[in-house]
């Protein structure tokens, strides 16, 4: 009789330890005593309700940047012809307008009616202006009498102020929501940080591409810019009082968005970060449903939902791999393994 009573209370203390360690499994899937379990989907990734609340969301992107002097801005003789006169030598300082240099051209004159001889050729001198305030140079080998072909280039004119350039990732050009109004740039052992005015941000150039001085936003995700997959590059004018040399390095701290008291919710919580996007909304009886939301400025960790969930709801986070991804092989490893990792066994 008392080898049978140790026998059952052995029993009985086997009972309560699987017992135990079910419980344990359930409180590190988020589920507890007398609760039930999400759902399949929540537990592959430990998600857990996250509730949707009101916030500021602030993108901010920090870059490196080269500071380059300002581009020169082209002369030239679209139609071609030979140079008359220079009014201004290599090197010259000169004001947007002012005249750069002479050029005669010839023109044909037209055709006279049936039976009249044609009108000979008409020459006539034109003057090429400059395009912007600046520093002339290129015409240290050009003089009076020489021959222009058409759309020859005599000259360049570049102003005396240095711009800020980095170069954005492909993928980092979907953070950028509106164009930069707040860029703060810090020189390498230089000058204190100082704002830095948007100038343009547009596809990177390659090597030995011309850059001309273009001061707009005239990069667009719509229309698909982007060089090629060789991303984007942003442009600031550096201030005439920071003290600056063609070629120093720094730093650009870009505001690329910013939406205030606004409906936010985790990234992880979103599949999409950009445009539009889904969640899984969870409701009180603890049915799940998968949402379409469209979506606003991310700072990588919160996100604004423009439309698709309402304060006071719960989405799941983080949310599920998209099952189409989910495949066999694509991540090392199994939920198993990974509960009998963190359990020590």
């Amino acid at each position: 009789m008392k080898k049978w009573i140790i026998i059952g209370a052995a029993a009985l203390l086997f009972v309560i330890a699987i017992a135990g360690s079910g419980y344990f499994l359930m409180s590190r899937l988020g589920g507890s005593s007398g609760e039930e379990f999400l759902s399949d989907g929540a537990l592959d990734v430990n998600g857990v309700p996250h509730p949707v609340e009101l916030g500021t969301v602030d993108s901010v992107m920090v870059l490196d940047a080269t500071v380059q002097a300002e581009p020169g801005r082209s002369v030239k003789a679209k139609k071609g012809g030979q140079v008359a006169h220079l009014w201004v030598t290599d090197g010259a300082e000169v004001e947007q307008g002012a005249p750069i240099i002479n050029v005669k051209i010839t023109e044909e004159s037209a055709a006279g009616g049936e039976g009249e001889e044609a009108a000979a050729p008409v020459t006539r001198e034109v003057s090429l202006y400059a395009p912007v305030s600046g520093k002339v140079s290129g015409l240290a080998d050009v003089e009076v009498g020489d021959v222009l072909e058409p759309g020859a280039v005599v000259a360049s004119v570049a102003p005396d102020v240095y711009r800020a350039v980095a170069t954005i990732p492909a993928n980092d050009l979907y953070r950028f929501y509106e164009e930069p109004k707040d860029i703060l740039l810090e020189i390498k052992n230089g000058p204190p940080p100082a704002q830095c005015d948007f100038l343009s941000l547009g596809a990177a150039r390659g090597d030995g591409e011309e850059q001309e001085s273009t001061d707009e936003f005239d990069f667009s995700m719509e229309e698909g810019g982007g060089g090629g997959g060789g991303g984007g590059e942003l442009a600031c004018r550096v201030p005439s009082d920071t003290k600056v040399f063609e070629g120093v390095q720094g730093k650009l701290s870009i505001s690329t968005g910013k939406a205030e008291d606004v409906i936010v919710v985790p990234v992880t919580s979103v599949r999409g970060t950009t445009g539009s996007g889904e969640v899984i909304v969870i409701a009180e009886d603890g049915t799940e449903e998968t949402r379409e939301v469209e979506l606003g400025v991310s700072d990588g960790s919160l996100i604004e939902v423009v439309s698709g969930v309402e304060v006071g709801e719960q989405v799941m986070d983080p949310i599920p791999l998209d099952p189409r991804f989910d495949v066999p092989g694509a991540d090392e490893g199994d939920d198993e393994d990974y509960l009998l990792e963190e359990e020590g066994m």
